[in-house]
């Protein structure tokens, strides 16, 4: 993993917290169009994993997903006591990330779970397309999501499934395969200005979205783009712990929403309050990272359990065919 993106991935995550306690930079309440950054990241760490069967890119992704979002909505369930009168309907659907109505609006229980229903619509659509053409796999997701985003208006009036699927979002995943592409069409340029290019750029994101309101497309799109070709310009920020929070950024993203639930039932609100939002972050992050090195670790233990499980049985299958083909033959 780039530790740039590493880096971004974590600043994405505090972003969203801060956001979620109403936390204002410079009198600017903004998430720093973290989530658009999430999904341009996505739609370029897909690129760089198509390299591997349709199967293959299902079940990596499922397990990376899946078991811990799931593991997160149970415990939300049972902190809050909503089990008990949330339709079950929503409940399910939720969990198997479809798009629906319900008494959360278009949201699922787990609330941050609503960019994961886009996260694994844009999977699905990546996993047909390594199917049908693996070398041409990212142009075809690209196609078929910018067409689903302005084509299906005209099939259905779904308030859920439209406002999913054709979201401004979509397209930032579409962008992130774009900088795939240009970045290893350069990605053997070497330049030493890149090593301070990145760290500049990082605050210089932050200023032009809360003095000037830049673009999220120009904003997201350009810093990305530098994270990328500065690191394989050789200008790649791998410090320990800068890997340690990227790989646990995806749990802080999932976990945040309970921790503030936590302390809300505790009567500490943050609304903006910056001691107290500090003190939440720094829960949030430590919490994620207990997390990631034993709730995620555990489900990697799992998913290479059953994966050898899966392998045995099909050795096996094939085993019982060659001694039946064997006996048949004689």
């Amino acid at each position: 993993m780039i530790g740039n993106i590493q880096l971004l991935r974590a600043l994405a995550a505090t972003a969203v917290v801060c956001y979620h306690l109403r936390v204002s930079i410079a009198g600017v309440l903004t998430e720093f169009y973290a989530v658009a950054l999430f999904f341009m990241l996505s739609g370029y760490l897909m690129c760089k994993v198509s390299n591997r069967s349709a199967w293959q890119f299902a079940q990596d992704r499922f397990w990376r997903i899946v078991p811990a979002y799931w593991i997160a909505t149970i415990i939300l369930l049972a902190m809050s006591g909503t089990w008990r009168y949330r339709p079950v309907e929503h409940t399910l659907l939720s969990i198997a990330f479809l798009p629906h109505e319900s008494v959360d609006k278009f949201f699922p229980v787990l609330g941050v779970g609503w960019t994961l229903n886009m996260e694994m619509y844009f999977y699905s659509i990546f996993t047909l397309a390594i199917a049908i053409n693996q070398k041409l796999a990212p142009i075809l997701a690209g196609l078929a999501i910018m067409g689903i985003k302005f084509g299906l208006p005209s099939i259905t009036n779904d308030r859920a499934f439209i406002f999913y699927y054709t979201h401004d979002y979509v397209q930032f995943f579409c962008l992130g395969i774009v900088v795939w592409y240009v970045s290893e069409r350069i990605k053997d340029v070497r330049i030493q200005i890149w090593t301070y290019c990145f760290p500049i750029a990082i605050a210089g994101y932050a200023c032009s979205i809360v003095g000037f309101e830049v673009d999220a497309l120009v904003a997201v799109t350009l810093l990305f783009t530098l994270a990328v070709v500065s690191a394989n310009a050789g200008s790649d920020l791998k410090m320990s712990w800068i890997i340690l929070l990227g790989n646990a950024s995806y749990a802080c993203y999932l976990l945040h929403p309970i921790i503030i639930y936590g302390f809300h039932e505790l009567g500490i609100v943050a609304n903006g309050t910056l001691p107290i939002a500090i003190g939440i972050i720094v829960a949030s992050w430590v919490c994620a990272i207990l997390w990631h090195r034993s709730v995620e670790v555990w489900i990697c233990m799992l998913r290479n359990s059953v994966l050898c499980e899966s392998l045995k049985m099909s050795s096996l299958r094939s085993l019982m065919q060659s001694i039946l083909r064997g006996s048949y033959a004689r």
